[in-house]
């Protein structure tokens, strides 16, 4: 299995696992998480209620799991690319400086990471994307529009 195949399939099962949005947050599991780090986390109690209650409607669906995790954007990213051997433990970036890092393709393919302003993403193929999309909808597949996204696409797997 290819790098680019590793992220877009490590990114898929995060998907499958229900995973919810949290500022700053980069893989904690969410079993683990009590509501004061939670509050610690988060950029205002509002939001850390919204975190609350995504985690809350989880366990009403027995969705919640011990591979549930906690992503903000560039934690996802940042995740999958340590976690596929791209990046070294304890990396960590903002979105607008994983934009930057990684060498930009005019065309986009997968794997390629998809970024507008505070924002990024993964480009899975077939006109499909992952991201943490926010906190009232976790980690989820979206379709891919390319007026949202810059039109240049960084590709940490250089391949």
């Amino acid at each position: 299995m290819t790098t680019r195949e590793k992220i877009i399939d490590t990114a898929c099962k995060i998907v499958d696992n229900h995973c919810a949005y949290c500022w700053s947050a980069q893989g904690e599991k969410l079993k683990g998480l009590s509501k004061e780090e939670i509050l610690r986390m988060e950029t205002s109690p509002a939001n850390a209620e919204k975190v609350i209650r995504f985690i809350d409607m989880l366990k009403a669906h027995n969705w919640l799991t011990n591979k549930s995790k906690a992503f903000d954007c560039s934690g996802l990213i940042c995740y999958l690319l340590v976690k596929c051997g791209v990046e070294k433990p304890g990396f960590d970036m903002t979105a607008d400086q994983l934009a930057e890092r990684y060498r930009r393709r005019a065309v986009i393919r997968e794997g390629c990471l998809l970024h507008r302003k505070g924002h990024i993403a993964l480009y899975i193929g077939g006109g499909y994307l992952i991201e943490a999309k926010g906190r009232v909808w976790g980690v989820v597949v979206s379709p891919f529009t390319a007026s949202e996204w810059d039109s240049v696409y960084p590709d940490p797997c250089g391949e």
